[in-house]
């Protein structure tokens, strides 16, 4: 019943607030599934929308519906059900007639999408996120730009954007009003590499829009060494053996070093593979259900395959250490082989364990990760978004 009375409101407010209403600049367009903020917003979000309140740039916030989240609505922004829902059928329709050819399916989709709003939802700049209706929206208006907001790490293989060559993939090239916005230079550099002639002047760096704290934790007396696990239900059971063996060979090199180890599944795990024997062989290493918030002021140091919280922790001075990174169990060295991590490459764990004892090296190192983090993650720069959308 919610989701019927929420196409009745998204009827009543697409018309009433864009299609009655005077034009505006920017189209601010996501999926539910991203309100993630105490208020129920879209975190990446927050930050544009405030700067162009205060800059007095007219826009519409419009809200795509996601019924299998648990995620709340947005009240702030304009329910997009049946918008979502008219490009869904038309996505259909037009999927029989053009078959694979997915291009023309999304051009004729936009098309109808223009003449059954009169036009309009010809903003002059669309930003959306996870390329959401991005396609369509290219359509909607052939001189508008289309800014895709990052929301996740990004590395070469990502196979939306790039081919089994690591190129930028052929229906993206050719689209030059197809922009993104990065969080930091580090991953401009990773996403244009091998396609900078293609992707000059597509690719800008905003910075990070999420509000956060980078203040530095002092070294920890604790000595807690965090494994960020990466057991999940979806890989294959070579691959949860194999992330398993390295994770028993890291263990072995910490015994003996009166360090207290907590281990942390992650999310996805779904009792993917049994880790008791690890415990009962290890009795210094047991798990732990703390949330990262929670474990950033004990950790002395994170092991890990590949988990992206090698980011997270970085932000606080944290370093990581990634073990195996020669293995085949996802993406194989993706830190150091994408993001360049600077630390600790050919060295052991016992001795990089060691190395942190010295409360000199370990402030000297954790000033080394934060400076990368920083590569990566830059403060939001408000004029440099401004000056895209104006």
């Amino acid at each position: 019943m919610t989701k019927y009375k929420d196409i009745l409101v998204s009827f009543w407010q697409l018309t009433s607030h864009v299609i009655f209403a005077r034009k505006v600049r920017v189209l601010f367009y996501y999926p539910q599934h991203f309100n993630r903020s105490a208020q129920a917003t879209n975190p990446f979000f927050d930050r544009l929308l405030k700067s162009c309140q205060e800059n007095n740039i007219s826009y519409h916030l419009i809200e795509e519906p996601d019924w299998g989240t648990d995620k709340p609505r947005n009240p702030l922004a304009i329910k997009g059900d049946v918008l979502f829902v008219l490009i869904t059928i038309l996505r259909r329709l037009y999927g029989f007639v053009f078959g694979s050819d997915t291009v023309r399916r999304e051009h004729f989709t936009g098309k109808t999408i223009s003449i059954l709003t009169l036009g309009r939802l010809k903003y002059p700049y669309f930003v959306t996120i996870s390329g959401s209706m991005l396609t369509v929206f290219l359509s909607l208006n052939k001189r508008a730009i289309v800014y895709d907001m990052q929301h996740g790490i990004l590395y070469k293989q990502h196979p939306t954007f790039f081919d089994e060559h690591e190129h930028l993939r052929t229906y993206i090239a050719e689209q030059p009003r197809w922009h993104w916005l990065f969080w930091g230079k580090g991953y401009e550099k990773c996403f244009s590499r091998g396609d900078e002639p293609v992707l000059h002047g597509r690719t800008h760096v905003v910075g990070y829009p999420v509000a956060e704290t980078r203040d530095p934790i002092e070294s920890q007396q604790d000595q807690v060494v965090l494994f960020s696990l990466q057991f999940t239900h979806d890989w294959q059971p070579e691959q949860l053996q194999e992330a398993k063996q390295v994770t028993d060979d890291a263990l072995s090199q910490l015994v003996g070093k009166n360090v207290r180890v907590l281990l942390k599944h992650h999310p996805r795990f779904n009792d993917s593979i049994s880790i008791d024997d690890l415990l009962e062989k290890y009795p210094f290493a047991e798990l732990t259900t703390l949330s990262i918030q929670q474990l950033i002021p004990v950790t002395f140091l994170q092991v890990t395959i590949n988990s992206t919280t090698a980011f997270e922790y970085a932000a606080k001075g944290i370093v990581s250490f990634f073990i195996d990174p020669s293995s085949r169990v996802e993406r194989g060295n993706l830190f150091y082989q994408e993001y360049h991590y600077p630390l600790y490459s050919g060295m052991s764990l016992g001795d990089v364990v060691e190395r942190l004892r010295n409360d000199n090296l370990y402030k000297k190192d954790s000033e080394i990760v934060r400076a990368w983090y920083r590569d990566y993650y830059d403060e939001f720069n408000e004029q440099e978004f401004l000056k895209l959308i104006s």
